[in-house]
C-alpha cells in the first residue's frame, strides 16, 4: 500500500506526539522503570509489551472508526480511583520484595508483568483522556487525508514514538540502575514504591473529592 503525500505529515505528527506522551512521567512510565529494576530489562519488556499491545490495539480501533470519547464526571473519577489502587498495589508488592535471582518463583506468585503493563494503561485515566482528546482527532484528520489506511499507519508511528520513548525508560532502569549494585537496586525499588504510592494517593484522592465542577 502506498501512502498519499498528503499522508505524511499526519504520520509524522503522530510519531511526534507518541516520543512526547513517553517523555512526559506518569504512572505507565513508573511501572515500566519499576519492573525493569525489580527483574531486569527482560521483565520491564514484557512490561512494556503488555502496556504496547493494550494501547496499540486501541489506537488501531480508534484508526478503524471505533469512537473514544475523553471519560468525564462520575466515568474519569471511578478511573482515578481504580488506577490508584492499582499503584498502590504495585507499591506495597515493591516495598515488600527483595532483590531475588529467583525471579521465576517470585512471579509464580504475583502478577506477569505483561499483566501489570496492560492494567497500566487500561486502569489509566491519563491514558483514556489521551486517547479521547488527542489521538482521536489526529487519527481522524490522517484518516481524512488518506482514509483508514492513513489512519492506521499514523496509530502505528505514533505507537512506536511512544514505544521508543518507553524503551528507553526499560534500558534505564534495567541496565542503569540494577548495574549500580544490590544495595542501590534496593534503594532503587524503595524510591521507586515510593513515587507508585504518591502517584496512587494523588489518583485516589482526586476519584474520591468532589471537583469544582461536580
Amino acid at each position: 500500500m502506498v501512502i498519499a503525500t498528503q499522508t505524511f505529515s499526519p504520520v509524522v505528527a503522530a510519531f511526534g506526539v507518541g516520543i512526547a506522551l513517553a517523555s512526559a512521567p506518569g504512572p505507565v512510565q513508573a511501572v515500566l522503570l519499576a519492573e525493569a529494576v525489580r527483574g531486569g530489562v527482560s521483565r520491564g519488556l514484557r512490561a512494556l509489551a503488555g502496556s504496547s499491545l493494550t494501547f496499540g490495539s486501541l489506537l488501531v480501533g480508534l484508526a478503524l472508526g471505533l469512537s473514544v470519547a475523553a471519560p468525564s464526571g462520575t466515568a474519569f473519577r471511578i478511573l482515578e480511583v481504580a488506577g490508584g489502587a492499582l499503584l498502590l498495589w504495585l507499591a506495597v508488592e515493591g516495598f515488600r520484595s527483595r532483590h531475588r535471582v529467583e525471579e521465576a518463583s517470585a512471579e509464580g506468585r504475583s502478577l506477569p508483568p505483561t499483566a501489570r503493563g496492560a492494567l497500566a494503561i487500561v486502569l489509566n485515566p491519563g491514558a483514556w483522556l489521551f486517547l479521547g482528546a488527542v489521538a482521536s482527532p489526529l487519527l481522524a484528520s490522517a484518516s481524512r487525508a488518506g482514509g483508514r489506511g492513513g489512519a492506521v499507519v499514523a496509530a502505528v508511528a505514533l505507537l512506536i514514538g511512544a514505544g521508543l520513548g518507553d524503551f528507553g525508560v526499560v534500558l534505564l532502569g534495567g541496565l542503569g540502575l540494577r548495574r549500580a549494585g544490590t544495595h542501590a537496586i534496593l534503594l532503587g525499588q524503595r524510591a521507586l514504591a515510593t513515587l507508585l504510592a504518591g502517584l496512587g494517593v494523588w489518583l485516589v484522592v482526586q476519584g474520591l473529592i468532589p471537583h469544582g465542577g461536580g
